[in-house]
């Protein structure tokens, strides 16, 4: 990549990381161990800080959230199945989409 090149990240996360205490919702789709990858903004602002090549541009919420959630549930493959349990018992409410955007120092 070159310098001054954006890297764009768009990955699902929670509002707020709730790992001590996860909700009964998220563990009808999802084990404790799944969830792990699962992280909220200050969390990644944190671990992409730490990039020494890159400077980070923006770590929020996806402002597309709920459009993105809507357009993943309506897939017909196992994974998107499975996540409609959660989702359909109010999951949602603990969960996001997070866009990351890096700038190549």
């Amino acid at each position: 990549m070159k310098k001054g090149g954006y890297i764009y990240i768009a990955i699902p996360g929670m509002k707020k990381d709730c790992h001590d205490n996860l909700p009964a919702e998220l563990l009808l789709s999802w084990t404790p161990e799944q969830l792990e990858y699962m992280h909220d903004t200050s969390y990644w602002t944190d671990m992409v800080s730490r990039c020494e090549g890159a400077e980070v541009v923006t770590v929020t919420e996806m402002e597309s959230n709920e459009e993105v959630w809507e357009d993943w549930l309506k897939q017909e493959n196992e994974y998107a199945i499975g996540d409609r349990k959660a989702m359909e018992a109010g999951g949602g409410k603990y969960l996001n989409f997070i866009k990351i955007v890096l700038k190549k120092k």
